[in-house]
């Protein structure tokens, strides 16, 4: 669910926080994590935002017991074809992050050297 989604995000802004400050030298931790929860948030906003309009677009009456079957069809749509879509384009944008466990180890040994070199 959402909680495992939250939990991978995590885990690889802390290897884009090292990453970054393997190039850098900077530690930047919180500014990483205050756009990171900034868009989580103003996704939850647009998510609301667009639930109550899809609802008055497809005809769904709140106050009625028994739906329209356009609005049912609505419904449907709006529950399957928004996650499919969204996974889909979550698919394309992280096909552009490479930073597998491999390549993490790598940046965490790299970050171990530069730390011990300027400890001396």
């Amino acid at each position: 669910g959402i909680g495992s989604l939250f939990t991978l995000m995590m885990s690889m802004t802390a290897d884009v926080c090292d990453l970054d400050e393997l190039k850098t030298g900077k530690r930047r931790e919180g500014i990483f994590g205050a756009i990171y929860w900034w868009m989580v948030k103003f996704g939850f906003a647009i998510a609301g935002l667009l639930s109550g309009v899809i609802m008055s677009i497809i005809g769904f009456t709140p106050d009625t017991a028994v739906q329209t079957e356009s609005a049912m069809t609505g419904l449907r749509l709006f529950y399957s074809g928004f996650p499919i879509l969204g996974t889909i384009v979550a698919i394309i944008v992280m096909r552009k992050y490479d930073i597998t466990e491999k390549r993490a180890n790598e940046i965490s040994a790299q970050l171990a050297e530069v730390k011990l070199k300027n400890k001396k």
